[in-house]
């Protein structure tokens, strides 16, 4: 028999969405699986959905809680679910047909703790459709973090998408009420990982709305995130990724310079950017003359200002 999959779908406010999410998921090519509904206190017509597709499926377990927010249901999920491997589905999405059976066949093959596939951001209901696996590449743990924290693909930053040998998650829980929630685990779960599976196969639809959370925070919520990571990566002495965390934070800081640097929240920036400027960003990593600007932002800020002036009279 085949393992069981457990998949945790966490549900609020999605009643438009809801019904295209769970057909895409019953539907599943792979059939041994436990789909976990984590009613987080929906105020519409979800829950009554969920129980709907519980009378018809018993595959599907519902959970009908008060409102925690999309971490508290998803270790409510984590907390009884039964499967030798694990997968998120936010309740505003869908999947692939085919999105188990081919991440739990890459991560069997080669014997990864990890599958990820490929996420598509969409507006609209269309689907593309994907037949057949396409180029696959493996990585160690390191590996995985660098490419994650370098390129800052959805595929590698989210839960979502991907499925997880069920002991990642063994003493490992999301932060409640937090924004970006995925970002304060997911380097986590990559460093407890043996080996990661990466398909580029869309198998994950992330349907982008106006009025979802995540469209909703603030460019300043991402320092907890960063000194969360960069702390972490320092105990493990794992200079290499430190330094791309230096060179992202510092590249974040600079967005926010240009963008605020007149607003009410200038001291505050201007605190973050001394506080970084201790961190070192060696003048060795500076492997391009956009790094090379950066460098001189955090160390020299008043270059970086003088030369922003000149280049605003010349254009």
């Amino acid at each position: 028999m085949t393992p069981l999959v457990s998949i945790i779908v966490p549900i609020y406010k999605v009643e438009p969405y809801l019904r295209r999410c769970l057909d895409s998921i019953v539907n599943q090519t792979y059939t041994n699986l436990e789909i976990i509904l984590v009613d987080d206190g929906s105020p519409d017509g979800c829950p009554q959905i969920c129980d709907e597709y519980a009378a018809k499926d018993n595959r599907i377990v519902v959970i009908h809680k008060e409102n925690g927010g999309l971490s508290d249901a998803r270790n409510v999920g984590l907390d009884i679910c039964k499967g030798e491997y694990i997968s998120f589905v936010d309740s505003d999405d869908w999947v692939d047909e085919r999105y188990i059976e081919i991440l739990f066949d890459l991560l069997t093959k080669e014997n990864a703790d990890i599958a990820i596939g490929e996420i598509k951001k969409t507006n609209t209901f269309e689907q593309s459709l994907s037949f057949k696996a396409n180029s696959f590449i493996t990585y160690l743990p390191t590996e995985t973090i660098k490419r994650m924290f370098a390129k800052t693909e959805a595929s590698f930053i989210a839960a979502c998408g991907k499925i997880f040998r069920s002991g990642i998650f063994s003493d490992l829980r999301f932060p409640r009420s937090k924004i970006h929630e995925d970002e304060y685990v997911n380097y986590i779960w990559f460093s407890k990982s043996n080996k990661v599976v990466y398909t580029d196969t869309i198998l994950y639809y992330y349907f982008s709305r106006s009025d979802s959370i995540t469209g909703k925070d603030s460019p300043y919520d991402y320092e907890e995130i960063f000194n969360l990571q960069y702390h972490f990566f320092q105990k493990n002495n794992n200079e290499s990724v430190l330094n791309i965390l230096r060179i992202r934070y510092g590249w974040h800081l600079l967005y926010l310079y240009n963008k605020e640097y007149h607003s009410k929240n200038k001291n505050i920036l201007k605190k973050q950017i001394i506080q970084h400027r201790k961190r070192r960003l060696s003048i060795k990593s500076i492997y391009n003359l956009g790094n090379f600007a950066l460098w001189i932002f955090i160390h020299f800020p008043f270059f970086y200002i003088f030369f922003k002036k000149v280049q605003s009279k010349i254009l």
